[in-house]
């Protein structure tokens, strides 16, 4: 019988992401839109069709819940095909049945910045210049010390860590100081290069790369380029001991090869 790690739920997934959802060996429901072709690899029992009504009048909220309760579901994550109001929903559900999804334990180091930075230094690529600080001051020499431009990160009173801030050169970087509230901080090097999410399933502890896609209108990258970065972001669940559940790398592009820009929760 499969465990609650191993149960998946799809929104609108698309063939691409259900293909790879069995190659990972994951137990599998689908619920697509009335235009959505039906994911063939699926059990018919376990297709389902939302409209587009379904979304305000809150039958997908319901249906979903309902399927994760009944089956005990422990993953649920969107394909390519759900718009904005579908994740949103799906979001929904996540935090109020998030005592009883499935979360690898990895996963909160590898979305702490700190604790993502501290692990890359394990990893065979050269690691991406930071300083952890304390203060604005503090931050502001740090800044100086490693060179702008710089991604400033910042925890709040809660531990939460808020949105980086981008300081491009030095007038940037007082503005900043003279606004910034004291608190934690994560200084690193603004990573030169074109930007790649990377979205990954993993079920006991193999990783598969459901897609590479580039941000912007750039080409999505040379077939060279697009390996280093799956393989980056292999070593990096595999320094983590990330072993089951769908997770987002995003990855940078730069002229001595990728880096990895951060962690999030995958297929949202």
């Amino acid at each position: 019988m499969a465990s609650v790690a191993e149960r998946m739920l799809l929104v609108m997934p698309g063939e691409g992401l259900v293909r790879s959802a069995v190659a990972a060996g994951f137990d599998l429901w689908a619920v697509v839109g009335p235009r959505e072709a039906l994911p063939g690899a699926v059990p018919l029992e376990r297709r389902l069709v939302a409209g587009p009504v379904g979304v305000a009048d809150g039958t997908l909220h319901g249906l979903l819940t309902g399927i994760m309760r009944r089956y005990g579901i422990g993953q649920l994550m969107c394909g390519p095909g759900a718009g904005h109001d579908v994740r949103a929903v799906v979001r929904r559900v996540r935090r109020e049945r998030d005592g009883m999804l499935w979360r690898d334990p990895a996963a909160e180091r590898l979305k702490d910045p700190v604790a993502l930075r501290r692990l890359l230094l394990e990893a065979s690529w050269p690691p991406v210049r930071a300083e952890e600080t304390d203060g604005v001051a503090r931050a502001r020499a740090s800044a100086e010390r490693i060179g702008l431009p710089v991604v400033i990160k910042s925890r709040d009173a809660r531990g939460q860590w808020a949105g980086p801030a981008f300081v491009r050169d030095r007038e940037a970087l007082a503005l900043w100081a003279g606004t910034a509230d004291e608190g934690a901080r994560l200084v690193e090097e603004l990573l030169p290069g074109p930007r790649c999410r990377v979205e990954t399933l993993s079920l006991g502890g193999m990783h598969h790369v459901v897609s590479v896609v580039r941000e912007g209108t750039g080409p999505p990258g040379t077939p060279d380029e697009v390996s280093r970065v799956r393989s980056c972001v292999r070593e990096l669940l595999d320094l983590a001991g990330f072993s089951e559940g769908a997770l987002r790398t995003d990855t940078v592009l730069t002229p001595d090869g990728p880096r990895v820009a951060g962690c999030a929760d995958g297929g949202l």
